[in-house]
């Protein structure tokens, strides 16, 4: 009689990082947050219908960040990927807006692109670490 073997069962939640779950919590609070605050006051509601398409664009993409921060918080495996990329992107978006606010002669200090860079920088060892568990889960089998 044989002992069967088992391959190492590949799990579906991220390492522990609290750090991480801490700026996902805010982006995701300060997001959501925002567009409380702008669908609760009438002058800048009215505003929104004058947004660009772009505008719109990046407030779609915000949102669905925020959906997937909820989804790192509670450690899915699943959202790391997108979640990596829409942070480059929105982080990418915030810096050329900061540059165009620069160039109108408006010097502002903004937080999301400081939560994104953040942000970005542990997602990236996040991946790391699960590239590194697939290697070694792959060498043993």
């Amino acid at each position: 009689m044989t002992v069967p073997e088992y391959a190492p069962i590949r799990t579906t939640l991220l390492p522990r990082d609290n750090f991480r779950s801490i700026i996902a919590a805010l982006i995701a609070l300060l997001t959501i947050g925002g567009w409380i605050n702008v669908l609760l006051k009438t002058p800048l509601r009215d505003h929104l219908a004058a947004q660009t398409r772009l505008w719109w664009i990046e407030q779609v993409v915000s949102f669905v960040l925020a959906i997937l921060c909820v989804g790192i918080i509670m450690r899915r495996r699943s959202f790391l990927t997108p979640t990596f990329w829409l942070t480059v992107y929105s982080l990418i978006f915030d810096i050329i807006h900061w540059i165009f606010n620069f160039i109108d002669g408006q010097v502002e200090i903004r937080v999301a692109p400081l939560l994104y860079a953040l942000f970005l920088w542990r997602l990236w060892i996040t991946r790391r670490q699960v590239n590194a568990l697939e290697a070694t889960v792959e060498t043993t089998s």
